[in-house]
């Protein structure tokens, strides 16, 4: 009997101890290492991609840091803050400068030069060759991230202001349409139109609401009058997409045009009155305005002479009165004062042109331009003493032309409010226009006395009773 127990306490212990061993853990498996696949049969699991970070939404075209205008290198130049190949720079007919990374352009078109062109029509069909060029090619398809954007901002300033009058914008993406505008006529991001001050301020322009694309690799700004802006920043920003890097051009949207085709000659030249609709027996002043321009004329003079219009010219027949040493009132007087400054883009300009002709040739002998700007100084001289563009001196002929007078040889502003051509013997002439134009720096129209010369002058010193 107790070894029957004793059979059955050992089983009983044995039992236990196997409980005991069963409830351990299990010792770990050894991991293989990243050397070793283990079996080496299975391979080592790929490491996971990291998470996409945020795409860029500001491609900066150019920031000016270290920029050198007097180095227009090409090919490996690249643009410092984003590394993006800068293939080409155009820097024609203005000056550059760079102070504490603001870039400085002083824009200077080449003036109207009779031996280069045969004449003004000319000169203004060829305005591509003279207007003032600065221009970038960067390679910005090679931008990570690079997108069509919504914005293209300039932080900017003018040096007078108003020269979006002065300046258009011209997108030719390479081997894509051409994209031009006036700045005046660009789009902002409120709805507005650009307005350049001085004061250094984001230029926010909406590209689609212009009718440019959303990116381009080349970029020019060209002006058709002087002027003179300080650039911080260019860049694009608020990625819209559909820009595929490989075929950029695919989602551009159809041509404005070349630069060309713009109305270069209207928006460079101030036209002073070419009569149309204009009534000689009108005299009326304050709210009568051109009807051309729009602008106010403030008065009229039509002393000792008969005015009547001869095929949308106007035809004056001077008569003066019995000459009077100490009083010019005797001389016939065709005037006007006409509120230029007003007008868009207003410049002081090299040349003006009256397109004229006189009944029996001659007449410069008999004539005296006199501009007296408001408030301003006295500018007087026969016609036959004025410097034409090409070195010469007035000569009326009974030929309908353009006598294009050099303001700065001839001693004279480069623009006036008031002006009147007297005659101080009996003589007929037809004027069909009278304008400015090749203009050599933005007037700024709260101080436009500033950059008017000596005057020359008053009309009494003038020695008339020797030209009679």
């Amino acid at each position: 009997m107790k070894k029957i127990l004793s059979i059955i306490l050992a089983l009983a212990l044995l039992l236990v101890m196997v409980a005991a061993c069963t409830n351990d853990d299990p010792a770990p498996t050894p991991s293989p290492t990243p050397t070793d696949s283990g079996s080496g049969d299975d391979p080592t699991p790929d490491t996971p991609p990291p998470p996409d970070g945020p795409k860029p939404d500001k491609f900066i075209w150019n920031d000016f840091v270290g920029y050198d205008p007097s180095d227009p290198a090409t090919g490996d130049f690249a643009v410092a803050s984003t590394g993006m190949a800068r293939w080409w720079a155009n820097l024609y007919n203005l000056r550059a400068g760079i102070d504490n990374d603001i870039l400085q352009l002083d824009f200077r078109p080449t003036p109207f030069d009779s031996r280069d062109y045969d004449d003004v029509n000319q000169y203004f069909e060829s305005a591509g060759d003279w207007m003032g060029n600065w221009g970038e090619a960067i390679n910005m398809w090679a931008m990570e991230g690079i997108d069509n954007c919504a914005y293209l901002t300039f932080r900017m300033r003018g040096a007078v202001g108003g020269e979006e009058y002065a300046m258009m914008l011209h997108f030719q993406p390479e081997d894509g349409p051409s994209y031009v505008a006036r700045f005046a006529d660009l789009k902002t991001a409120d709805g507005d139109f650009v307005e350049i001050t001085t004061d250094m301020q984001d230029i926010v322009i909406d590209l689609a609401a212009s009718g440019f694309p959303g990116m381009t690799n080349r970029m020019h700004i060209r002006a058709f009058l002087a002027a003179t802006i300080f650039i911080e920043e260019i860049y694009f920003s608020n990625p819209v997409g559909g820009l595929d890097p490989d075929d950029p051009v695919s989602s551009m949207p159809p041509e404005i045009g070349a630069p060309t085709s713009l109305p270069i000659r209207h928006w460079a030249t101030f036209i002073w009155n070419d009569f149309n609709g204009y009534d000689p027996s009108d005299v009326a002043t304050g709210d009568f305005a051109l009807v051309t321009t729009g602008i106010a004329r403030w008065w009229a003079n039509l002393y000792n002479l008969d005015a009547s219009m001869d095929g949308g010219a106007l035809r004056i027949e001077f008569e003066p009165a019995v000459f009077d040493a100490d009083d010019v009132s005797w001389m016939g007087n065709w005037g006007e004062a006409i509120n230029m400054w007003a007008l868009p883009g207003i410049s002081y300009c090299k040349y003006f042109v009256i397109r004229m002709a006189g009944a029996a040739g001659g007449e410069e002998d008999s004539l005296i331009l006199h501009f007296q700007p408001e408030d301003g100084p006295s500018y007087v001289a026969r016609f036959a003493d004025l410097v034409t563009a090409d070195g010469g001196n007035v000569v009326i002929t009974t030929d309908m032309q353009d006598i294009i007078i050099d303001l700065e040889a001839s001693g004279f502003a480069g623009m006036t409010n008031r002006m009147h051509i007297r005659a101080f013997k009996p003589c007929t002439i037809i004027i069909d226009e009278l304008y400015f134009f090749s203009a050599v720096g933005l007037i700024d129209s709260d101080n436009p006395l500033a950059g008017m010369p000596p005057e020359i002058g008053p009309l009494g010193d003038l020695p008339i009773a020797d030209w009679r």
